[in-house]
């Protein structure tokens, strides 16, 4: 028994499942989405309707009449029948004997309340209609004694200086090959991202597709600081272009409240629009940011229908999303890529989520993990880069987003620690990436991925099985060289609202604005679904339409740097300002390295989307005897 295990639970104690249903046929429904979504199959891109899918895979009635009887026999009530699950109540010791588990009082080390003491058996009668059961662990997690890191939307105002696109601003300061530093980038429009990946083109604006934002609770200023951003940008909202739907009421959690979340929701949407100005974007809002609320939010995506492309800047460590939960959400990846829609997620902000670094801390994370639900097979997982725009407004290049940060000397002369600067305490966050211990390696992975990755798992180790890596694409993500974002927050007194714009980044900003470069090229294949994006992306390996980023595009001896400027108080944006260096393209060390480096790799996939990439994928399907 572990020190935070307090002994058996109440038997008198109340507890609430969700018990999941299989479907008619599981196995035929993960052989259909495979086809479907693989490019010279003969099923390719013949997508069902929810109504189809329902009667062709979804839970049958006799499942649910089969484990409803089940739960009456067993002294357990029926609370919610849904398409999908049975809900239902009852005593510990009526669960504990139908389930054939104990369960606990857990307390201390970061948790409390009851769970059972291991992974509960399905009865021999259920096994055929039942996936799995949650709500079985009443478990409140308490947050890890570190540092929290900023809020994932717009960062505070940067005191400045800045350098403009095309107006290079020197520091004065040097890095460490010598060069004379520029101040970082101020932050980029979204007509200047459009630009830099080739995609501001006549009449490519992703209009007639609609793109579904799942994000938790819903900002009240989001709508009216969209329709602010989209007026002040140039490219303003036409009526019923930005709808929400979001949960009938909100729950607070001492983990996660909705006012940390009003910025990610905002970044969301914006970077949707920016990338995609005339796309309809509809906005769901979880009730909160749990695995479970997330995973009611994506079902109503596919069982309505309610768009074709779904963008999810949010995720865990594997082990923080459990298991249970990440079967359901498979299930509903694996719906949506039947019924022709694409899911992306943004990779992470934490590297390979090492728990001896700040970030790796901050999100619990107890040994090198990949994020979820990124590392789903059926997801498109987005990794973030910094992004360089030349003087003329073009794409100059990029390398991978994994920032170090040395602060400058007392005298304002040097800098305190010999530059990158020192692990783990100078590392700032990184795109996340690595490999997944949960899942084999997906088909569409297996032409492209080397087995010196896909069996590199995680503190050096070599498998025996090839295992799926992420990310598979990358867009910028460094906040350094990130988008203006516009948001209303509170002044410092909290008596009013004041709107700015600030330069916002994370895989959070990678994970939309890659979501709406789909839109349009949805919009240049003539409004076809593209469904689940993977098997027709690798496709494109090595065609030219996807550029190869590594971590030293300007050689080896000249890393990627930049001279910035923060406030001790960035909430605030008050007190002494200081200065450091901030040295990009190296997202790690030791064991927790993810490398950028030539064709495929574990920080930024394939690599970033170029000018010849909308038409490349929206050219008539490629097969895979016809790879470049």
């Amino acid at each position: 028994m572990s020190d935070s295990d307090r002994g058996e639970a109440a038997k008198e104690g109340k507890i609430e499942a969700r018990i999941w249903l299989a479907g008619r046929d599981p196995k035929a429904a993960t052989r259909y989405a495979q086809s479907v979504s693989t490019p010279g199959d003969p099923l390719y891109r013949h997508f069902l309707t929810p109504a189809e899918f329902q009667d062709r895979f979804g839970p049958s009635a006799g499942q649910s009449q089969l484990v409803t009887a089940w739960a009456g026999r067993n002294g357990l009530k029926t609370t919610e029948t849904t398409a999908h699950y049975i809900g239902v109540s009852g005593p510990v010791g009526a669960v504990e004997k139908a389930l054939a588990v104990s369960f606990h009082t857990y307390g201390d080390h970061g948790r409390s309340g009851i769970a059972p003491t291991r992974t509960p058996t399905i009865p021999r009668e259920l096994a055929s209609a039942v996936m799995t059961v949650t709500g079985l662990d009443r478990l409140t997690t308490v947050p890890p004694a570190v540092p929290a890191l900023p809020p994932p939307g717009p960062q505070p105002g940067a005191p400045g200086p800045c350098s403009a696109v095309g107006k290079e601003n020197s520091s004065g300061f040097t890095g460490a090959d010598g060069r004379e530093l520029a101040w970082a980038p101020c932050g980029y429009t979204p007509e200047q991202l459009r630009d830099a990946y080739g995609v501001n083109k006549p009449g490519l604006t992703g209009k007639g597709v609609t793109v579904a934002v799942v994000n938790a609770y819903a900002s009240p200023t989001m709508a009216a600081d969209l329709e602010r951003y989209s007026r002040d940008h140039g490219e303003p909202l036409r009526p019923g272009q930005y709808r929400e739907i979001n949960s009938q009421s909100w729950d607070q959690l001492d983990t996660c409240s909705a006012n940390t979340w009003y910025g990610e929701q905002t970044k969301d949407v914006q970077a949707v629009h920016g990338m995609a100005p005339e796309a309809d974007i509809m906005y769901i809002g979880a009730r909160n940011c749990t695995p479970s609320a997330f995973n009611e939010a994506l079902l109503k995506v596919v069982d309505l229908h309610l768009a074709d492309i779904v963008s999810c800047s949010w995720g865990e460590t594997t082990d923080g999303y459990g298991v249970q939960e990440r079967l359901i959400s498979h299930s509903v990846f694996e719906q949506g890529a039947i019924e022709g829609i694409g899911f992306y997620v943004a990779s992470g902000d934490a590297g390979y989520e090492d728990p001896v670094t700040g970030p790796g801390r901050a999100s619990g994370s107890r040994r090198l993990q990949v994020d979820y639900p990124a590392s789903d097979p059926l997801v498109t997982a987005v990794g973030g880069t910094s992004l360089v725009v030349g003087s003329d407004g073009a794409y100059a290049y990029e390398t991978s987003w994994g920032q170090y940060r040395t602060a400058a000397t007392a005298d304002g002369r040097t800098w305190k620690d010999v530059p990158p600067g020192d692990y783990p305490r100078d590392w700032n966050g990184g795109t996340g990436g690595g490999t997944s211990i949960m899942y084999e390696q997906p088909w569409y992975q297996t032409p492209v991925v080397p087995e010196a990755l896909s069996k590199a798992l995680p503190g050096g180790v070599t498998g025996k099985r090839a295992m799926r890596v992420v990310p598979d694409i990358a867009l910028v993500g460094d906040p350094l060289t990130g988008m203006l974002v516009g948001e209303s927050t509170p002044t410092a007194d909290g008596r009013e609202l004041r709107y700015g714009e600030r330069r916002s980044g994370g895989t959070s900003l990678s994970c939309p604005l890659f979501a709406g470069m789909q839109a349009l090229v949805q919009q240049a294949g003539n409004g076809q679904p593209l469904g689940f994006a993977n098997p027709a992306l690798y496709l494109l390996h090595g065609s030219g339409a996807i550029t190869d980023v590594t971590d030293t595009p300007l050689g080896a001896d000249h890393p990627v740097a930049w001279t910035a400027n923060r406030y001790e108080d960035q909430v605030n944006e008050t007190g002494p300002v200081h200065t450091y260096l901030a040295t990009t393209g190296r997202d790690g060390e030791g064991a927790a390295r993810l490398r950028a480096s030539k064709g495929f790799d574990n920080t930024t996939g394939l690599g970033s989307p170029n000018a010849a990439y909308t038409g490349a994928y929206a050219r008539p399907p490629l097969s895979a005897a016809s790879r470049p």
